[in-house]
């Protein structure tokens, strides 16, 4: 063992440190609420929560109704009365009316934003009977009062006086109990009240006569009961069970939390004790310097949430929503590097080295921590005793209980401990080693000592050294790549992983008692980063290494895992990270502490309250499930396995609507029209836990199926709805996750405009089909008309100009007969002529007069055929073509063959078409039969709905077609073809007859008929 050096001379073999000095207070996690945030006044003397979950806040400025986002303010402007209130309630028979009582101005009653108010006592208006101090209205819809002059009831219009034998008394206390009778506070009386038997009983405690100023009942019956001159009481069927005396004055309001602890609200601060050990506990008292605003306490209340709220005399109001999590402020207390700036023994204790010294913390049985500074005479200058030669750096604790420190410059201080139940430690100082003899000189950044009782010595861009506290002896020190070695553990084999600065990790094997470089991880290895900050070796076999910049890197089986901000951390700079006994990792970082989920250590979790702080330390506390963690100046003790109450779902509400910049009232399945689609909606979700950090989820069905991301806006727009059937749904979330049981919803319509509405629409059918039927009418009325003019033309052409050419066809076939006979007297000779010559010229005329007649006379019979709408079909075509070719072929005893396709009997044709194809068909046949010479003609009828094809054949002389080109009955045929958009082919050679293919369109100017 190495000789004990007296480098510090003031310190004794044994000192036995015992003085308490007075510390700087643990302060809870109160919010505030003053002026700034957008209270009336600071002067809060009530609060209330409604059926809706809205916080209603009474003062000297009036009433404010707080949402958790901001406070709506109602004063005199508004319809009070006066501008100061005493207590708020709400409608058991009207939900959603608030009775508000006031100073001086009566009873106040606000429905749907309007208020309305009413004297107790019209004699004079600011008598002390419209001080109102105390409302409750009772199952039968009966309001009482409590006020500066005694209880009141109002029913209606009517109001009474009620009472008691000590009538012209403050009235505290005026609260219905679970049983439903009225229990009554006035003067130095307490009464109760049957509504049932319309009763009144006073109620003796044999207590010394006291106003008895607030109450608070269990479920089991039992009365918390606090009075004007300080003493507070458990009262159990009208008996005074315990009783205690505090010196801080008037009990001004009292409430249960949902730990079992009553918290009594009086002029000097708070007071907390626990109901479980209520006679003899200890009572806490809270003040300014554990974080209060103002100790002056008026009221408080817990909320649906259990939430605490109290309000002030000159602070405004404070909540307290998380009582597990405490802060110490200590002078000068910094992280070290290696995760030892503070340490937790296995009963509970923390040990933490600061600029003061060295704090001990502890919780005791009662519930309280309590604080204990302990005075290192290392750190004290000789005979001083506050100041300071040197500050602690580091602590640790061996395995034989021996409690370690490192000081500024260098040195090891092991000291005994002896635990006291309830009270801090007994330290002896037993060993000493000093830079420069035992230890390499240099500025010490911290200690660790390992599950091998092994302590690891870590000095400032020096050496590593391994220090054995059974034989107190240095090993061979190890001066590690990367500089100062930052963080230290174990690997399941034993070996020592030493993270470095900026030079990735140390890997030291085991080696005759002393560990040697095995190798070394880089970020090429797949470590995120080489500047390591913490190191952990989870009971899982891996191993968490934080970086400076990049996040966690895990380690398992060779291979490395990176968590990073994008897996759910809040930041990549990880200071530190420690194991609870159930498996959470704990992680410090340069914004706040994170804790992974108990099923899921991928998965990162948070504490709103551990949050907007540098954690460059954090440790766990054996058997308590608690943490400590450093901050800046600051020691945070969070209680995270103290029971937690589940957080009911957070209300959400749909609050206004605006459509096209004009608000609207919110009435559900409402119609709108088109032009209306320019929307905005407000909605709020109430949870006071940490309002804050309430986020929403929205979607608008009929747009979209998806929910929108969380987000914390309360506003959604809109810009271009278009016509349908819609449902807003909103949700609201709180911090842990917690989402509303069931979204908010507003059901809507945007209505078409006219001419999209159904109606509108088979209006529009019904007239389109209308004018189509009289379209259609009309058409065929003209149709008709044609075919009858068309029918006249063929009648009057047959009658009229057929018979007129008959005639002529006649007088000159009598003309001819008669050529032989004289002139008649009126007839006179050509001169020079020759009578009978004149008369044989005559006779050639009339021949051909009656040639030419008859002529017209067929011609004019096709011309009535084609016109006549009679043949407009295609059948009608062919068998006119049929009579013709018969007629000429019977004539030169030419055998006809004629065929027609079957598809062709009902089809239509245009009448140009009609007689087109007849005069092509007739020129042809007539051609044939006059010059062909041949024994047969043959004539075919085709049709495929497109077209309608004629072929005439013969098998006679035929003819050179390119010598004929220029005859004008060849011309006429394909001009006729053409002009209809077909074609006409004639196809001839000498010896082989002749063959004529005419191919027409069935449609004329592109209308097609059929």
């Amino acid at each position: 063992m190495m000789p004990n050096q007296y480098y510090f001379k003031v310190l004794g073999c044994i000192f036995l440190l015992s003085l308490a000095l007075p510390g700087h207070a643990q302060i809870l996690p109160f919010d505030h609420y003053s002026i700034k945030d957008g209270l009336p006044s600071n002067w809060i003397t009530t609060i209330f929560q409604d059926a809706r979950g809205y916080l209603w806040i009474g003062g000297d400025g009036g009433m404010s109704v707080y949402d958790g986002e901001s406070f709506k303010n109602y004063s005199t402007d508004d319809g009070l009365p006066v501008g100061h209130v005493w207590c708020i309630q709400e409608s058991r028979k009207t939900p959603g009316t608030m009775l508000i009582g006031t100073h001086g101005g009566g009873l106040s009653k606000m429905r749907n934003g309007k208020i309305t108010s009413q004297l107790l006592d019209r004699r004079m208006s600011q008598s002390t009977a419209n001080v109102i101090t105390a409302i409750l209205e009772d199952l039968a819809g009966v309001i009482w009062c409590g006020t500066a002059w005694g209880v009141y009831r109002v029913e209606g219009d009517s109001i009474s006086f009620f009472s008691t034998g000590k009538d012209t008394s403050w009235v505290p206390i005026l609260q219905e109990m679970r049983d439903g009778r009225i229990l009554i506070s006035i003067g130095t009386g307490l009464y109760r009240y049957s509504p049932a038997t319309r009763t009144t009983e006073r109620v003796s405690l044999n207590i010394a006569p006291v106003l008895l100023t607030c109450m608070v009942e269990d479920e089991d019956g039992t009365l918390w009961l606090g009075a004007q001159n300080g003493a507070i009481y458990q009262v159990r069927d009208d008996r005074v069970v315990a009783a205690r005396q505090t010196p801080f004055g008037i009990i001004n309001a009292v409430l249960a939390d949902a730990d079992g602890n009553l918290w009594f609200a009086t002029g000097a601060g708070l007071l907390k004790i626990s109901k479980s050990n209520f006679a003899a506990g200890e009572i806490t008292q809270y003040t300014t310097a554990h974080g209060l605003p103002d100790t002056d306490i008026r009221f408080c209340l817990r909320d649906r949430e259990n939430n605490l709220w109290f309000t002030c005399k000159n602070g405004g109001l404070v909540k307290l929503s998380e009582a597990r999590l405490l802060t110490f402020p200590m002078h000068n207390l910094h992280a070290d590097v290696l995760n030892r700036a503070a340490v937790a023994d296995s009963n509970g204790h923390v040990f933490v080295v600061s600029g003061e010294g060295l704090w001990e913390i502890w919780k005791q049985h009662a519930g309280g921590w309590q604080k204990f500074l302990h005075r290192i005479p290392a750190i004290y200058r000789q005979g001083q005793q506050r100041e300071l030669s040197k500050r602690l750096v580091s602590a640790d604790i061996a395995r034989d209980g021996f409690l370690w420190l490192t000081v500024t410059n260098g040195g090891l201080f092991g000291y005994k401990r002896v635990a006291r139940a309830n009270q801090s430690s007994l330290l002896t100082l037993i060993h000493t080693l000093q830079p420069g003899l035992d230890l390499p000189k240099g500025e010490p950044v911290g200690i660790m000592i390992d599950r091998d009782n092994q302590l690891w010595y870590d000095v400032w861009s020096g050496p590593l050294v391994q220090i054995n506290l059974h034989e107190l002896t240095q090993r061979t020190p190890h001066k590690l790549e990367g500089n100062t070695t930052r963080s230290i553990c174990h690997d399941a084999a034993g070996n020592l992983w030493a993270g470095t600065f900026n030079g990735g990790i140390s890997i030291l094997a085991r080696e005759n008692g002393g560990y040697r470089l095995h190798r070394r991880l880089m970020s090429q290895d797949g470590v995120a980063s080489n500047q390591i900050r913490s190191l952990v070796q989870r009971r899982n076999g891996e191993i968490w290494i934080g970086t400076r910049f990049n996040g966690i890197s895990i380690y398992k089986d060779g291979k490395f895992q990176t968590l990073t901000t994008k897996d759910g951390l809040r930041n990549n700079a990880i200071w530190a990270m420690a194991e609870a006994e159930d498996g959470t990792m704990w992680i410090g970082t340069s914004v706040g502490i994170q804790y992974t989920a108990p099923e899921n250590s991928r998965r990162f979790l948070s504490q709103t309250k551990l949050f907007g702080k540098h954690f460059g330390a954090v440790g766990t506390i054996p058997h308590a499930k608690a943490i400590w963690a450093v901050s800046n100046g600051e020691l945070t003790i969070y209680e995270y396995g103290q029971q937690s109450h589940n957080t009911p779902p957070p209300y959400i509400y749909i609050t206004s609507l605006r459509v096209n910049g004009k608000e609207r009232a919110l009435t559900n399945d409402a119609d709108f029209p088109h032009h209306e689609n320019a929307w905005r909606v407000d909605f709020a979700g109430l949870s006071f836990k940490d309002e804050k950090a309430l986020r929403y989820r929205y979607r608008m069905r009929g747009l979209e199926d998806e929910w929108q991301e969380p987000t914390k806006q309360r506003t959604v727009n809109y810009a271009s709805l278009q016509p349908g059937q819609y449902v807003f749904e909103v949700t609201a979330l709180t911090a842990d996750g917690v989402e509303s049981s069931a979204p908010a919803t507003y059901a809507f319509t945007l209505l078409p405009p006219f001419w999209q509405r159904w109606w509108f629409i088979a209006l529009v059918a019904v007239f389109c089909g209308a004018a189509l039927y009289a379209i259609h009418i009309v058409r065929l009325d003209r149709v008709l008309a044609i075919e009858r003019i068309r029918a006249r033309i063929a009648t009057d052409l047959h009658d009229e100009i057929g018979a007129g050419l008959t005639h002529i066809g006649l007088l000159s076939e009598m003309a001819l007969q008669k050529s032989g006979a004289q002139p008649s007297a009126h007839f006179t000779a050509t001169p020079g002529v020759p009578v009978r010559e004149a008369v044989q010229e005559l006779g050639d005329a009339m021949a051909r007069v009656g040639g030419i007649a008859r002529e017209l006379s067929v011609a004019m019979s096709d011309v009535v055929w084609s016109i006549n709408p009679k043949h407009d079909s295609l059948e009608a075509l062919q068998r006119r073509i049929k009579v013709f070719a018969h007629e000429i072929c019977s004539a030169r005893n030419i055998a006809l063959q004629f065929e027609v396709a079957p598809q062709i009997a009902q089809m239509k044709l245009h009448p140009e078409i009609r007689r087109n194809l007849l005069l092509i068909a007739k020129e042809a046949i007539h051609n044939m039969a006059k010059h062909a010479a041949s024994p047969t003609l043959a004539v075919y009828f085709e049709a495929n709905g497109k077209e309608v094809r004629v072929t005439i054949a013969d098998q006679g002389r035929g003819f050179e077609v390119e010598k004929a080109k220029s005859g004008n009955g060849l011309f006429n045929l394909r001009t006729r073809a053409e002009k209809l958009g077909g074609k006409c082919e004639i196809i001839s050679q000498l010896g082989q007859g002749t063959r004529v293919l005419a191919s027409i369109p069935n449609k004329i100017s592109g209308v097609k008929f059929s």
